[in-house]
């Protein structure tokens, strides 16, 4: 519930911008660059992350586990966000990674200039520590946004279920 009294803050802070969608109550926060059709960026979250196993052998909806929203510098650094695990961080193109550099925004550190690579798409890795030197939140970044290639798709998923290793495993 207090994610829900957070969320109807955000909304009465930020009157004329859009302040997401999904589950406030969710550990993973979606980010894409611009904002498109609600059903073409669901298809795409639905390639990259495949199918939320649900009960009686249905498949639950992606925002089941998300949340969503369309990347706002200014609403970004409120600190709702802050308490989100795991940030999948999605950019149309690469020149927009060198233009917002979203590891700074969410206080974090890249791992490497480029964790996974193949001819159809990358990913980036970027990760932040506590103060007892456990990761504390880790940021999955990819581009293109209407591709997704097997292997940044089995790396997204090791890694999402690595670090939700301690909820239940969900993919």
């Amino acid at each position: 519930m207090a994610n829900h009294d957070e969320l109807k803050r955000l909304g009465e802070r930020f009157p004329n911008k859009n302040v997401g969608y999904g589950n406030p109550n969710a550990k993973i926060l979606v980010v894409t660059q611009k904002e498109r059709n609600k059903d073409v960026d669901f298809k795409y979250l639905k390639r990259l992350f495949g199918d939320f196993p649900g009960p009686k052998g249905k498949y639950m909806d992606v925002l089941t586990y998300c949340y969503y929203v369309v990347y706002d510098e200014e609403l970004l650094k409120d600190t709702f966000f802050e308490r989100f695990s795991v940030i999948q961080y999605v950019f149309p193109v690469g020149s927009h990674l060198q233009e917002h550099d979203p590891a700074k925004l969410f206080g974090m550190k890249w791992i490497s200039e480029c964790t996974v690579e193949d001819n159809l798409q990358r990913m980036f890795v970027a990760q932040a520590f506590s103060q007892d030197t456990m990761i504390e939140r880790v940021m999955l970044c990819t581009y293109p946004l209407d591709i997704v290639s097997r292997a940044v798709f089995c790396s997204n998923k090791l890694l999402l279920n690595w670090f939700l290793r301690d909820m239940v495993l969900i993919f």
